[in-house]
Formats: structure tokens, sequence, C-alpha cells
């Protein structure tokens, strides 16, 4: 009778372990559309065996029956790492791409209405033509006629309208990515935050060996998914359950707490940037950025992983100009301007703009070099020399005239808020007019006693100056050294601080000096000369001594446009006419786009496969779940049947008796 009633119990533990099974696969047919999770899988054990004697055999046992030796939750380590890996480097060359294809879409190449017609035309039919380099060729006929004039007028206005457009939405796109990257920023935090109280939860559950925090450690994971397309991340499990990640190689999530990401904004451009508040000194103005991009981008180096990175590095840290490229050093250009899609961009298309206002100035209005002295009385008897050395002046000899016959003659392209000459009379009473030189980086980069220094160039500069204070009878009273010739710089603004080097005086550039964008002849400050467009036939076109048509400038201003003016990277020996320029920029840019596009392509197919074999073990498959249900169900009917057939065994022996 005992063991009839014992009996009982194996179909029992068949019964409870069949119906774990039936919950276990209806669990996962329920979450075949939740995201992260990971199939889990029955394996079922024999219970003890109770031994009642012994044969020549062995022992004579009889089983307690079955019961759930492990319910496994699968997952391959080495596989959600790789992906991990590999999701990350895609997602920083998909976020770049992204933005090259931003700035190829503006320049509308493909959609019919490209800026390069506005520039050069789409032919060599100057009848069908209607690019400003054809408007020229109509005015090199006849330099004095008013159509002529009038169209070279309004075709600079068209091509600055459809440059400052594209202008505009490059930096529009600049500050859409900076919305981007700040919610990026917010979204790790998140992540973080969240990965750090599933630790703990996943740590207060299992700490008593007997359960397993399967969902919990399925959300772990998606978080660590989806981290790792946000940021260079790494990880590594500990025994108690806990996973400390790290990012960018620094301490991210540890057992005591989550490192946030702060957010550093710049009060010029309101652009985010990213850095560690507990290693940095924020009092002091200290601050350990997120990312460093001194490392060179490459595969090899792991620097070529996470979102952010690559919007941080896209987007770049403000809007720049030709200041930037031209005369620029290679190496500091390569490092800031040149890694950034968009600042390269802006900068290139200003220094085409910035060539061509400046070429055709160049000739309407002639600039050579001079010396002079200027005096000024300062009222109480005193008076200032100041000394010019080899700036630049009105080249009066060879400049045009308008129909007013004015001098200075008109430009064509000037800037808001500045003349392009002042007018000075020297100490011999002769009149000049200087030019307002752009505010530019006139420097070089050069080794001095074992550093590194950026020092004034004077084959850059506009000359220099010096300044003698007199007295009354003509004695000094205060004279100064000969210095660079910097007229946009103020006391709160040196551009220049003198330092002494290895016993040498040198002018050292100020790096927290910020070019006066005013004084350029850049995109956000240029404009079509306003009394041009009023009355066009001020358009310098007058010889200046016989007042006859100078049809030489006209020539000169079609040659313009045959002649190889522009580099488009600096430190390149590579010269340009404007439409060879535009061809090599968008060609770059093209070559770029292709190139990310096409890596991002490929890591998108790896990440794909990655993602697959990580599904075939841990996704669940309806059709197996479907099989295992009617497994475990036949199962569970056939202990139910041998219960019943036991219990009537039973019930027969108890009545008999």
């Amino acid at each position: 009778m005992a063991n009839g009633m014992g009996s009982l119990y194996i179909g029992s533990s068949g019964l409870r372990s069949a119906q774990n099974a039936i919950n276990t696969s209806a669990n996962n047919l329920a979450n075949v559309n939740t995201p992260g999770y990971v199939r889990q899988q029955i394996v079922f054990e024999d219970k003890h065996y109770n031994t009642f004697g012994r044969s020549s055999a062995g022992p004579l046992q009889t089983g307690l029956g079955v019961g759930i030796g492990d319910i496994v939750h699968a997952r391959d380590i080495f596989l959600d790492k790789r992906y991990r890996v590999e999701a990350g480097r895609m997602s920083y060359y998909s976020s770049y791409f992204s933005a090259i294809d931003e700035v190829q879409s503006l320049y509308q190449e493909l959609e019919g209405t490209a800026f390069k017609d506005v520039l050069m035309g789409s032919g060599n039919d100057r009848d069908s033509n209607d690019s400003l380099w054809a408007a020229f060729e109509f005015l090199a006929q006849d330099p004095s006629d008013n159509a002529n004039q009038s169209l070279v007028i309004e075709r600079s206005n068209l091509l600055l309208t459809r440059a400052k457009a594209i202008y505009s939405s490059i930096s529009a796109y600049q500050s859409k990515i900076n919305i981007q990257i700040s919610n990026n920023i917010d979204r790790v935090n998140e992540l973080g935050k969240e990965i750090y109280k599933l630790n703990l939860d996943i740590q207060r559950i299992e700490a008593g060996k007997v359960e397993t925090a399967y969902d919990l450690r399925d959300a772990r994971d998606l978080a660590l998914d989806e981290l790792s397309g946000l940021v260079n991340m790494s990880y590594t499990e500990e025994a108690n359950g806990i996973v400390s990640v790290t990012v960018e190689g620094q301490s991210f999530i540890d057992e005591t707490c989550c490192h946030e990401i702060g957010k550093k904004i710049d009060r010029a451009t309101g652009y985010v940037d990213a850095y560690w508040p507990y290693l940095s000194n924020e009092e002091n103005g200290h601050y350990m950025d997120l990312f460093d991009f001194s490392i060179p981008i490459s595969s090899e180096k792991n620097s070529d992983i996470g979102e952010i990175k690559a919007l941080i590095q896209a987007r770049g840290d403000g809007l720049k100009n030709f200041a930037y490229l031209e005369g620029a050093d290679p190496e500091i250009y390569a490092n800031t301007v040149g890694m950034s899609v968009m600042e390269e961009s802006e900068a290139q298309l200003d220094v085409l703009i910035h060539g061509i206002a400046k070429a055709i100035n160049e000739i309407l209005c002639p600039n050579t070099r001079a010396s002079f002295e200027v005096r000024t009385d300062n009222g109480d008897g005193t008076y200032t020399i100041t000394s010019y050395k080899n700036v630049k002046v009105l080249d009066e000899e060879s400049c045009r005239l308008g129909s007013d016959m004015k001098i200075p003659p008109a430009e064509l392209f000037t800037r808001k808020g500045t003349e392009r000459y002042q007018k000075v009379s020297d100490v011999n009473g002769k009149t000049w007019y200087i030019y307002n030189e752009e505010d530019i980086y006139d420097c070089e980069t050069v080794t001095l006693a074992g550093r590194q220094y950026r020092i004034w160039d004077e084959t850059k500069g506009n000359g220099t100056v010096s300044t003698t204070d007199y007295n009354a009878d003509g004695t000094i009273k205060r004279s100064s050294k000969e210095c660079p010739y910097e007229q946009w710089t103020t006391k709160d603004n040196q551009k220049y601080e003198e330092k002494f080097i290895a016993g040498k005086l040198y002018y050292v550039f100020n790096e927290e000096y910020g070019l006066e964008t005013g004084s350029q002849y850049t995109l956000v400050s240029l404009g079509v000369n306003d009394d041009l467009e009023n009355q066009p036939s001020l358009f310098p076109h007058l010889t200046k001594d016989t007042h006859e048509i100078d049809y030489g400038m006209g020539e000169e201003l079609s040659n313009m446009w045959r002649t190889k003016l522009l580099k488009i990277y600096p430190g390149s020996e590579a010269t340009f006419t404007f439409g060879e320029y535009y061809t090599e920029m968008i060609g770059g840019i093209a070559t770029a786009g292709s190139t990310y596009q096409s890596t991002a392509i490929t890591l998108e197919d790896s990440t794909n496969a990655l993602d697959n074999k990580r599904l075939q073990i841990t996704g669940v498959s309806t059709d197996e779940e479907l099989t295992n249900m009617i497994k475990y169900q036949n199962a569970y009917n056939a202990a139910s049947r041998y219960i019943q057939t036991v219990s009537d065994m039973i019930e027969l022996l108890v009545t008999g008796l």
C-alpha cells in the first residue's frame, strides 16, 4: 500500500513538471514581440532515488519522479559583445553620412537647380547661360554699357543669395544636430540610471541563490544594446550580478553609482559638448571632455564608435568661414575644421565666394603698398607721428573710375559696416587711402625653444606701425616700437601678445582672440554695393587719366574666371579656377559621402548578421514553442492518466479488503 501511495507522488511530479513547462512555453509565446526578451527553456531532471536493497547487479532503487532541473536563459556573451561594438561603429558612420548627405542635398546638384548654374552656368553658350561668369563675358564686350553693368550687379546678387541660403542652411543643420546631441546625452544618462537600478534589483533578487531575475536581465541587456549605439562603451559582469560599464575609457556605472555625463554649453554658439563632471574642476574652468578627438578616427583604435561622437564631429564647434582655411596650418586644420563636414563645407563655400569678391574688387580697386607718416595734433600743443610701413593703400595709378569720376572708385562687393578704405593725409599733405585689411589668421606655426608657437607672419599682415608722441617744441615725449598693424585689435581683445622667447621679442597669437568677421569679405557680412545697385553707371569702367572706356579692365575680369586662384585645402599645391574649385569641392563631398555610406551599409549588414545569430539563440520561435506545448500537454495528460490508473488500483485494493 505504501508503494502504491508513493506512486501518486511520482505522477504528481510529472504533472507539476509538465504544467511548469507549459507555462514557460506560454510565457515565451506571450513575449514573442517583446523587445529584448530572451526565450526560456525547461531542462528536466530526475528526482531523488530511494534504495531499498541490493542485488548482484547493483542497488535496488525506486525513483521519486521528475522535476525542473533548470530554466535556461540562453545568451552568447561573445556574440553580444561583438554585436554591440559593430552596432556602435555602424551608428557612427551612418550618423556622419546623414550630415554629409544633408550638405549634398543643399547644393541640389541632382535636382536641376544646381548652385553651379548661377556661378558658371551649364554650358559654354553665352546666349543661354545665365550665370555670373556669362555676365562678365558680356561686360568684357562693352564695360560702359549700362545693361551689361546692371546684369553683373543682378547676377552678383543672385550668387550671394544662393550662397547665403546654403550657408545659413548648413548653420541651421548644425543647430539641429546640436539638439540631437543634447537629447542623446540625456538618453545616455537615462540608460545609465536605468542600468544602475536594474543592477540593484537583480542583485537583490539573486542574492539568495534561489531565483534568477530573467526579465530584469533582459531589460538590462536591451539597455546595453541601445547604449552601445550612442557611445563607445565596454562592460563586465561581476560575480554578484552587477554590470560595470565604461564609456570612452572612463567609469560610467559601477557598484556605487552612475556617473552622469554633463553638458557644457558654449555661450556664443549655444552648442553642447559632453564632459565628465566627476573628473572636472568646473569652478576653475577645467573640463574633462568625453571625447578625445586628438586620436585619429580608425577602426584599429576603436575611435569610430558611437552616434554622439559622430554628431559632435560633424557639427563642429561653430560657424566657419574662409579665414579658417586660407593660409591655415595644415595640421591644425586637419584636427579641427577638417574633421567636421559641416564646418569644412562652410569654410570651402566661403573660400569660393571670398575669392570671387576679392578678385573682382582687386581689379576694380587695386591696391599697392606704401610707407608714410601721419601727424595728429592732440589739441594741447603736443602732437603724434604715426609711421606706417609697407601698408596696403589704393593704387591710384591703376584704378578705374565710375561715371562720377570719384576716387576711390566703388567696389562691387562690400562689407557691412566696413569701408574699403580710410582716408589719411601724410606729413607732406599727400592723401592716402589705407586699405581696411581683413582680420585673418596672419600668423605661422614655428618651434621656438622646444615649443610650438603661432607668431605673426609679416608676409601675411598689412605692414607695421609705430607711434611717437612729441612735445610742442618737437622733442620726443614718448615713442613706441614697430609692431604689427592690427586695425581690429582693442585693449580688451589683443590679437598678439609680446613675449620674449630665448631672449628675442616675438608677437605670439592670442588663442582666445576672436576674428572680427565684420572686416571680412565673408558671407555673413558680404553684400553688393548699394550705390551700384542704385546707379549701375558708377561701376568702374573708365581710365583714370583719359576717362576713356577701359576695355582692358573688361578683359581682366573675363580672364579672372580662367585663372587658378583658389586652393581647396591648406598646404595643398594644387590651385583651381572658380569653376574647377566648385567641382573639386562637390567631388570631395560626394567622395566622402560615398565612403561613409558604403562603410555604413557594410557595417549594417554585419550588424544584422550578428543580430540574426543572436536571435537564433535568444529569439522565440512560435512553431517550436507550439510544438513544445503539444509535447508538454501530452506529458501532462500521460501523468494524469498515470495518477488515475494508480488511484483506481488503490481503490480496488482498498474496497477488496
